[in-house]
């Protein structure tokens, strides 16, 4: 298979911006990481953002209080726009053309096991230090039979899980717990931080996995750490964070979910148009999934999910992110219950978990530091 080419895209950053916070006010099914189902990291230097001055409330929505605040570039240099994680190699199009002329069923086939396998990505070597901070992983063992990695690192009585996104590695949160020690330099000490890498991601056994099983490795990880005060979820992370809470039980007090996902139908479409399946193998994929979850599989999404949740969550989507639209973003945040809703701008998909003005949100909300 040819080597995956990289799309560099830029964008000129504009002077200011508007975000939007949005609030709960106290009266008031499977998600999938975009386009294609796994990309990598690849990013540089995070925008630097500076928070502006509140203006007068209004109120927007059900139940959610908005806050319109402006966000100043102080960087007056332009901000290069963040690439997809993955573009489809060419033999990967040509393949699903080919064989959806010859034969649905054929291509479906096809089709259906692309969308259940995360692209084996190698790690950055920014990322290998942090990992390697952690020393051996423990292995674990999911309900599938298959193995997986949970690393440990602290060693405080509270516990900070990192769930990865599809084809992502707990090391993405990285260059986040870094600035976090800086800012916390007792963080380690009153806090245990674990992260694992999921059934058929880095260092797991298996090829093919869908959310509930990511959800699945969440809910015995907490388990085996009896409590989790803190989780961090990224992408497809968010809504298998969620699932596991509500749908299993898993003990996490907090959850901040970044760049979360939308609905697996709409994921689907935005699959089959990326690699180019027609629309037979498009609802063919959807039949699988129906006979696999039921009709209402849609259900175990993020969209649908946020109204019913009950711990608090802080969620934060960039305008910009081209893996996963900001759309599922806004509808995800905007019906999120006991939820605090963050939009960003010039970060896209990854570069957001690295920037500097998120993570000091984090540490506001999560710590209480500014």
């Amino acid at each position: 298979m040819p080597r995956v080419q990289k799309k560099v895209w830029s964008l000129l950053a504009s002077q200011t911006f508007p975000i939007k916070f949005a609030v709960l006010c106290p009266g008031g099914g499977i998600g999938r990481h975009a386009i294609l189902r796994g990309w990598c990291e690849y990013s540089r230097a995070s925008s630097n953002l500076v928070l502006g001055t509140e203006k007068t409330p209004t109120v927007r929505g059900r139940g959610f209080l908005f806050l319109h605040c402006v966000l100043v570039m102080t960087d007056q240099q332009s901000t290069p726009k963040e690439p997809l994680s993955f573009t489809p190699p060419k033999a990967m199009t040509r393949m699903a053309r080919t064989t959806q002329l010859i034969s649905t069923r054929w291509a479906a086939n096809i089709a259906w096991r692309w969308f259940l396998t995360p692209y084996p990505f190698k790690i950055p070597k920014r990322e290998v230090p942090f990992e390697q901070r952690f020393g051996s992983p423990t292995m674990f063992t999911h309900d599938n039979g298959n193995r997986y990695p949970v690393y440990q690192m602290g060693t405080g009585a509270k516990n900070i899980l990192l769930i990865h996104g599809w084809a992502g590695r707990f090391t993405q949160f990285g260059a986040m717990i870094e600035a976090m020690e800086t800012q916390y330099p007792s963080l380690l000490e009153e806090y245990t931080i674990s992260g694992f890498n999921a059934v058929s991601h880095r260092g797991a056994e298996g090829k093919r996995t869908l959310m509930p099983e990511i959800a699945a490795c969440i809910h015995q990880v907490t388990q085996h750490l009896g409590e989790v005060d803190l989780a961090l979820a990224h992408s497809l992370g968010s809504n298998a964070t969620m699932y596991a809470v509500q749908r299993l039980g898993a003990p996490i007090k907090r959850q901040i979910l970044i760049a979360p996902p939308g609905r697996i139908s709409a994921m689907v479409g935005l699959f089959c148009n990326a690699i180019g399946f027609n629309t037979a193998v498009h609802a063919q994929i959807v039949d699988n999934l129906k006979a696999k979850f039921g009709e209402d599989f849609d259900l175990f999404s993020a969209p649908e999910l946020a109204p019913s949740n009950t711990i608090p969550t802080l969620v934060f989507h960039d305008v910009n992110d081209k893996d996963t639209p900001i759309s599922f973003g806004r509808e995800v945040g905007e019906k999120m219950a006991n939820g605090t809703y963050i939009e960003t701008s010039g970060l896209g998909h990854r570069r957001i978990l690295r920037d500097a003005k998120v993570i000091e949100q984090i540490m506001k909300w999560g710590f209480n530091l500014s």
